[in-house]
């Protein structure tokens, strides 16, 4: 049986004693654009983890072990609130069947497709694919450094812009599709699975109860509040 150690009592003189080392750190980061006295108090909280986690049996150095768990604390602050935009799940699920069709057409063809051969592939305007493609380049790695943070609205798909080429049958265009995945991204997160393991899962109504630990009758509401927002989503949308 493993015996976790509780956490040793951290005093006030050993706040003390590193807080020297907290506060040069956060000033490495004071061109983040964040207010320095925020990223000393998250400094002091990778100082707090590192006293309770030390383990001197490693071999490293305390200052070095606090010194990157302090670093830590701050770089995830900041690049969780100074995130990339975020490209929706279906078009990153759509760039990559696009890789994949590129691929085995390279294997059957020895020659890489054109735009239009993609488009064609996917009955997609030749447009879609050129936004739809935007997506790889707005995909990027937050900078720390303020002022090296850029953000250019044209390298971000124009949804609008994507349409499939030509009417199939018993299959919605893809701006509808579009149109009903930014809508079911307003849902809250409990009607969003709600009307998944609904419409996806062709779960019965007791068996999502089950699964989310629900009764049968919540599950009945949430189903009945999202398809209302829905409808007054997708309302809004083709009055606009």
């Amino acid at each position: 049986m493993t015996v976790i150690a509780k956490p040793q009592k951290i005093t006030d003189d050993q706040i003390t004693e590193y807080q020297p080392l907290v506060k040069s750190i956060a000033y490495r980061f004071k061109n983040s654009g964040e207010p320095l006295e925020d990223l000393e108090q998250l400094g002091y909280i990778g100082l707090i983890n590192a006293l309770n986690l030390y383990n001197q049996d490693r071999g490293a150095k305390f200052e070095t072990y606090a010194t990157w768990l302090i670093s830590g604390e701050i770089r995830h602050h900041i690049r969780d609130k100074h995130q990339t935009i975020k490209i929706p799940r279906w078009m990153l699920e759509l760039n990559k069947r696009i890789d994949e069709f590129i691929i085995y057409y390279k294997k059957e063809n020895n020659r890489f497709p054109n735009i239009s051969e993609i488009s064609d592939e996917f009955n997609l305007t030749e447009e879609s694919i050129k936004e739809i493609l935007k997506a790889r380049d707005a995909v990027q790695i937050i900078s720390l450094d303020q002022e090296r943070r850029k953000y250019n609205s044209d390298n971000y798909p124009k949804l609008e812009r994507i349409k499939s080429k030509t009417y199939q049958s018993f299959k919605l265009p893809m701006e509808d599709i579009i149109t009903l995945k930014i809508a079911f991204s307003k849902l809250k997160k409990l009607q969003r699975k709600v009307i998944y393991y609904i419409f996806e899962k062709d779960l019965t109504q007791t068996k999502i109860a089950r699964k989310l630990g629900l009764s049968q009758r919540q599950v009945s509401r949430i189903k009945k509040s999202a398809l209302k927002s829905l409808k007054e989503e997708l309302k809004e949308d083709v009055g606009a």
